[in-house]
């Protein structure tokens, strides 16, 4: 995809004002506050197009103020001195542009003469849906939005789009063909997808967090967000997951020889309704049975169970590579026995796990020699890269998980894990498979501001150059206030893996105007304490389940961050809002507030947290303390909630109700 879109790129792109090279002519949408252009869109336009001409006639008046006509091809009037034509009209048809030969999702940007046409595939389908490839028009109005006026979408809702204000909108000449470079991309958001979707929110979660009605709004608002970042292309993500979980209960009765061998000598599990148990993927018979229950046309799936532990029959053993002799520090529960699967195997087995996806390919061949072999995710026991130089192909798909030990799977990491965990994904590009990437760090962090920007996207970075064809990441938990430099970041990375780091940190900081650098100085603060806390945070969580980092975060909340450390940040943000202030500009000012409000957040939650003290419940004698404590979380919340500063579903929901008992300190 990149060298089709790199080989139709004719002309330089020159936007803005810049007068670098001759130009045959320039369109220009407003002059001095006048409405110089109309959107044209064709007689029959379709929904793509309808809504492509909305988001930029929005953005144009947010920008001058001034709002620009849509008009149908057949109306436009014939003395309009510039025509921003989108989709599939006759000007683009005359003009060359062939729209069904365009790839999915791609776009054409092409001016003629004062004209601008924005063209790419489009039909009747939702352009919200993420499946949906046929939105390249839409795909093209933002890339216009972006390089043309500046705009930068930091978080859901309005406050978090930031558009520059002009009086002027031109730009010379271009022609210019291009499509995402990813062929997949996603920040998971199932809870809020299911709200949008018609899911309620509980009467529980409700009382702690979003109202029902702000609930709605911001999965709107979220969902607006992604799509303006170009996130999509599910369509063609090859289905992953944990193909054998419930497979022990279905079958373990009746094949109990189809399951892993454990170190007392029983097969599968004692538990009969066990569901993550893995199977002998040596077993010839268990082979044919997994072949023949396909259907012949989809891909076939065989990730492994989700968890730890693997067979240790003989004819499994004697697939695996050598075990290194010296495991690295940060890498012990990789290669060593998991205290999760104490009773099974738990070493390396990803030479073994690769033989096994080759093997079931060489059959389902037989039935369809183009079948798709998704081995699903590499992680636990498949992370290591395979080391006995076994051939993969093109036709065996697998995700890059980074997971096990908390050291490999969060960032920041240590530097010496980092390069590991690069050689690691080298090791598995080498086999020929394809290569996703589905990481779990953004779990990470909770309501506190716990972020980095800089090693993860280099991560990013370093894998889309070596093989990653799509990126899924697991998951969004939508924490604008306190992780908002990183979870831009990533937005950008996604639609734009090429984007250099300090370009997407300049654009972030921007939109906060003359408190810019103050803010840039508040980030870092917080990306330094992440990198300082880096191995004290795994001694301050205390959990005997340091893996499960993410789901502990709401008890141990306040080791990890105690008050006194909340003072330096304030005090920058304070002067961040008194530069803000003297821009006649309110936005500057109330996007600082909004960081404020994160950080008021993080440190309400933290008091609470303290009174539980790493239980799940508060001592008798602080029980009242507590429920002021909780109180005053929950009026801030209220208070606040629609600003979309937290998604406050998330938090109730995943975060904080398994985990704190709060139920207690709710009066009748």
């Amino acid at each position: 995809m990149k060298s089709l879109v790199r080989a139709a790129q004719v002309v330089v792109v020159l936007f803005g004002m810049s007068l670098a090279l001759p130009a045959p002519g320039e369109v220009t949408l407003v002059r001095d506050n006048e409405a110089i252009a109309v959107v044209v869109t064709a007689d029959e336009p379709t929904a793509t197009a309808l809504y492509a001409a909305e988001e930029l006639v929005h953005h144009v008046t947010k920008a001058t103020g001034v709002r620009l006509t849509i008009v149908a091809e057949s109306d436009a009037p014939p003395d309009a001195a510039s025509r921003v034509y989108l989709g599939a009209t006759q000007a683009a048809r005359q003009h060359g542009i062939d729209i069904d030969s365009l790839p999915r999702e791609a776009f054409v940007l092409r001016s003629v003469g004062s004209n601008l046409i924005i063209a790419g595939r489009e039909d009747e389908q939702d352009p919200m849906d993420p499946r949906n490839p046929n939105v390249g028009t839409l795909f093209g109005v933002y890339e216009f939005l972006e390089e043309a006026l500046g705009v930068r979408w930091l978080w859901p809702g309005e406050l978090g789009t930031y558009v520059p204000h002009k009086q002027t909108i031109t730009l010379t000449a271009v022609d210019r063909t291009e499509a995402p470079a990813l062929r997949f991309r996603e920040l998971a958001w199932g809870r809020m997808r299911g709200i949008l979707g018609g899911g309620k929110v509980a009467e529980e979660d409700a009382r702690l967090g979003f109202s029902p009605d702000v609930a709605r709004n911001y999965a709107e608002a979220l969902s607006v967000l992604l799509r303006r970042h170009r996130m999509g292309g599910m369509d063609v993500k090859p289905p992953t997951g944990h193909a054998f979980s419930g497979w022990w209960q279905r079958y373990g009765k009746q094949h109990p020889e189809w399951f892993m061998l454990r170190r007392d000598g029983v097969r599968g599990d004692p538990n009969p309704n066990a569901v993550h148990v893995d199977i002998c993927v040596t077993n010839e018979e268990l082979q044919d049975h997994i072949v023949a229950r396909w259907d012949g046309e989809s891909v076939l799936r065989l990730g492994p169970v989700d968890r730890p532990g693997r067979c240790i029959c003989d004819d499994c053993r004697a697939w695996d590579g050598p075990q290194p002799q010296t495991v690295p520090w940060f890498a012990e529960m990789v290669y060593q026995t998991d205290p999760r699967a104490a009773n099974v195997f738990a070493g390396v087995t990803s030479d073994r796990y690769a033989r096994f996806w080759k093997a079931i390919q060489e059959k389902a061949r037989e039935r369809n020699p183009d079948v798709l072999v998704s081995g699903s995710f590499i992680y636990e026991n498949e992370f290591p890269a395979p080391v006995t130089g076994i051939e993969l192909n093109q036709n065996i798909y697998a995700e890059f998980v980074q997971w096990q030990d908390p050291h490999l799977r969060w960032f920041p990491m240590p530097e010496e894990a980092h390069a590991w965990v690069k050689e690691q994904w080298l090791g598995w590009q080498r086999t020929g498979l394809r290569m996703g990437y589905r990481p779990n760090y953004l779990h990470d962090g909770y309501v506190m501001p716990h972020f980095e920007t800089r090693q993860s996207a280099e991560f990013f970075q370093f894998a889309y150059e070596h093989g990653m064809e799509g990126a899924r990441f697991d998951s969004l938990t939508g924490q604008w206030a306190v992780h908002g430099p990183r979870l831009y970041m990533h937005l950008r990375l996604l639609n734009k893996p090429e984007l250099e780091i300090d370009t997407i940190r300049r654009e972030y900081f921007s939109a906060f105007g003359p408190a810019a650098d103050a803010v840039r100085r508040y980030c870092d603060y917080w990306e330094d304490y992440a990198v300082a806390s880096m191995p004290r945070f795994i001694e301050w969580f205390g959990d005997p389940h340091p893996w499960m980092r993410y789901r502990s975060y709401p008890l141990h909340a306040h080791r990890a961050f105690p008050l006194e450390v909340f003072a330096p940040a304030a005090a920058l943000l304070d002067e961040a809002r008194t530069k803000a202030r003297k821009d006649p500009l309110p936005e500057y000012a109330q996007r600082v507030e909004f960081l404020q409000t994160g950080l008021k957040h993080a440190q309400l939650t933290v008091r609470l947290a303290s009174l539980f003290g790493g239980s799940r419940n508060v001592m008798p004698a602080q029980q009242d303390e507590a429920r002021k404590a909780l109180a005053d979380l929950v009026r801030f919340r209220k208070e606040h909630e629609q600003l979309y500063f937290s998604d406050l579903l998330w938090v109730t929901n995943f975060w904080e109700r398994p985990r704190l008992n709060v139920d207690a300190f709710f009066e009748d």
